[in-house]
Parts: structure tokens; C-alpha cells; sequence
């Protein structure tokens, strides 16, 4: 060693960060549900709705679509379309982000549900579902329903997680054509009202 080398002081080691280990899946996916379904429950109260349904009490099922109070309640037709929804997009998900875990896909999903409860829930897209000439009861969701669809959402992405996908698509057809017969509204009817009106 040379003579010098005693002399110097030792440079100080700079301090690593300390690393913190990465969250678990399922607290993701809890925090991420949370910031969704709080920032939808922000706009909707912005928007001026109500937690539960205004003026009746809350109930399981919903299935009159003539009540200024549809769509406000825990179930209701639309439910099954919710659930054909979160289904279609997990097979996007697996599409788009095939290297994501299954918990990531599924917070995307409930994301977009997310938006989806946003964007229908303005005043332009109210008008729009509302037939001309008709009763014109749709008011827009409560925060409860809203959180209630995207939770059937997440229910459609995991059973068809689980499912084979000639079961998902079976289920779909008949659940499209079930709510079709019964309040004559779905996607494709829904999607012609809008584009013929």
C-alpha cells in the first residue's frame, strides 16, 4: 500500500435506495378497484346522482324498464349485457396484453367499465338511449348500480377466464336475444336504434 493511500480519507459509499417490494396481486387489484369505482362515484355525484335510487327503496332486481328508477338498482336486464361485456373484453385484454398477469388484465377491465359508467352517464348519452317519442324514464344510474355493473363486468372477464370460449359465445347469443325479447333493447337493437334514429 502506498504511503498516500493511509493518508486519504475513505470516500463515503453512497447509500443504496432501499427496495421496496412490489405490492401483491390482489392488493393491486383491491387499490385499483378502489381509485376506479371512487373516481366514478366522484363524477356521478358531480353529475348530480344520488348514492341509491331517488325516491324508492333499493331493491335486488329492477325489471321494469317503464320506471323513472331503472337502472338505478342493484340487478336489472341490463346485468346480463354487463356481463357479455366483461367476457368480450377479456378476451381483448388477452388480445392486447397477452404478457400482463391475469389480475392486471382484470383492473384494465374494470377501468374501462369505469369509463364506460362515466361516459353514459352524461346528459348527451341519457338523451341518446331515450327514445324519441317514448317514455323517456331513463334518468342515468345511481352510484349504486354503477358500481353494480362493473362488477358484473368483472364477473363476465372471470368466467370466461374459466370457461371454454364456444360456452362464452353460446351464452352470449342467448343472453343477447333473452333481453332482446323481453325489454326489445341489447347491443345490436340498441346499436341500430342509435344509428337509424
Amino acid at each position: 500500500m502506498h504511503f498516500d493511500d493511509m493518508n486519504r480519507r475513505p470516500r463515503p459509499t453512497r447509500r443504496q435506495p432501499l427496495a421496496r417490494p412490489p405490492l401483491s396481486p390482489a392488493l393491486t387489484l383491491c387499490l385499483g378497484i378502489l381509485l376506479v369505482n371512487g373516481a366514478v362515484a366522484l363524477w356521478l355525484l358531480l353529475l348530480g346522482r344520488s348514492l341509491l335510487p331517488a325516491g324508492v327503496p333499493l331493491q335486488w332486481w329492477s325489471g321494469s324498464t317503464f320506471v323513472d328508477h331503472n337502472s338505478q338498482h342493484l340487478t336489472d336486464y341490463y346485468s346480463a349485457l354487463h356481463v357479455i361485456s366483461g367476457a368480450g373484453l377479456y378476451f381483448a385484454a388477452r388480445r392486447v396484453c397477452p404478457l400482463w398477469p391475469l389480475h392486471k388484465r382484470l383492473l384494465m377491465v374494470i377501468a374501462c367499465s369505469g369509463v364506460w359508467e362515466v361516459v353514459e352517464n352524461t346528459p348527451w348519452i341519457i338523451a341518446l338511449f331515450n327514445d324519441p317519442g317514448g317514455p323517456g324514464v331513463y334518468r342515468g344510474d345511481s352510484i349504486v348500480n354503477a358500481f353494480s355493473d362493473t362488477a358484473f363486468v368483472a364477473l363476465g372477464f372471470i368466467v370466461a377466464h374459466h370457461m371454454p370460449r364456444w360456452f362464452i359465445i353460446g351464452a352470449g347469443l342467448m343472453a343477447e336475444i333473452g333481453v332482446a325479447v323481453v325489454i326489445h333493447d341489447g347491443f345490436v337493437l340498441g346499436t341500430a336504434r342509435i344509428i337509424l334514429r
